[in-house]
C-alpha cells in the first residue's frame, strides 16, 4: 500500500460521500466540500457520472477520490483504471482485497459484527465499514474498538453534525457523510459552510 494514501486517509478523517447525477454537479460539490476542509471524496460507483467524476478529481491535487458501492474485483479495476485511489465495498469480497492490495490502494470493506470485522482484516481490509451507522450508534463503535483496538473503523449512513463527534470520541477513524453537506442546501456556499462545521465537529 502506498504509505500516502493511508496516511492521507488518517488525517483526513471526513469523507465526502457523492452520487453525482452529472459531472458538473460532482465537480462543484466537490470543490464546495474541499474549500470547507473535506478533502477525501468517494464517489459512489453506480451514479450516472461516476466515471467522468473520478476521471476529472483525481487530475486535481486538492482531493483523494475513491470509488465506493465497489461490488466486484472487476468494477474495482476498472476504477482504479480511472485514477480512484480507494476503494470502498458495502460487503467484504477477498478478490476485491487481493486486487487492492496488489494495487496498493487501500481498502474500505463493509463488515458489522465482530467475526466480519476481524476476517475483513485477516483478508487484508485497511478500514471496516460499518453501515448503516445510524444502526449501530456510537456506542457500538466504542463497544468494537474496546474489544478490538486494532481495527480501524469507518461509520458510514446517517452520519450528521449532531453525531459525528460522538463517532470520533467512540473511535472511529473515518466517517462518510452524504445527507448532511446539504443540510442547508445543495448550493455552493452551504455545502461549503456545512463541510467546515463538519470538520469542526470531527475534532
Amino acid at each position: 500500500m502506498e504509505k500516502s494514501e493511508f496516511g492521507f486517509l488518517k488525517k483526513n478523517t471526513v469523507v465526502a460521500v457523492l452520487r453525482p447525477e452529472s459531472l458538473e454537479e460532482s465537480l462543484e460539490t466537490a470543490r464546495a466540500c474541499a474549500d470547507g476542509g473535506i478533502r477525501t471524496i468517494e464517489i459512489i460507483s453506480v451514479s450516472p457520472a461516476a466515471r467522468e467524476a473520478v476521471v476529472e478529481l483525481s487530475s486535481s491535487g486538492d482531493v483523494c477520490v475513491g470509488a465506493g458501492t465497489v461490488m466486484s474485483r472487476d468494477s474495482a479495476e476498472e476504477f482504479r483504471g480511472l485514477g480512484a485511489r480507494f476503494v470502498v465495498s458495502p460487503h467484504t469480497d477477498p478478490e476485491i482485497i487481493a486486487y487492492c492490495r496488489g494495487e496498493g490502494v487501500p481498502v474500505i470493506q463493509g463488515a458489522s459484527t465482530s467475526s466480519e470485522m476481524v476476517n475483513a482484516r485477516k483478508a487484508g481490509a485497511d478500514f471496516v465499514k460499518i453501515f448503516p451507522a445510524s444502526a449501530f450508534g456510537p456506542g457500538y463503535v466504542k463497544a468494537v474498538k474496546r474489544a478490538l483496538p486494532f481495527l480501524d473503523i469507518m461509520v458510514t449512513g446517517g452520519i450528521t453534525a449532531d453525531n459525528i463527534g460522538d463517532y470520533f470520541a467512540a473511535g472511529a477513524s473515518l466517517a462518510g457523510v452524504s445527507t448532511a453537506l446539504a443540510a442547508g442546501g445543495a448550493d455552493y456556499e452551504s455545502v461549503r459552510r456545512a463541510a467546515e462545521r463538519l470538520c469542526e465537529l470531527a475534532g
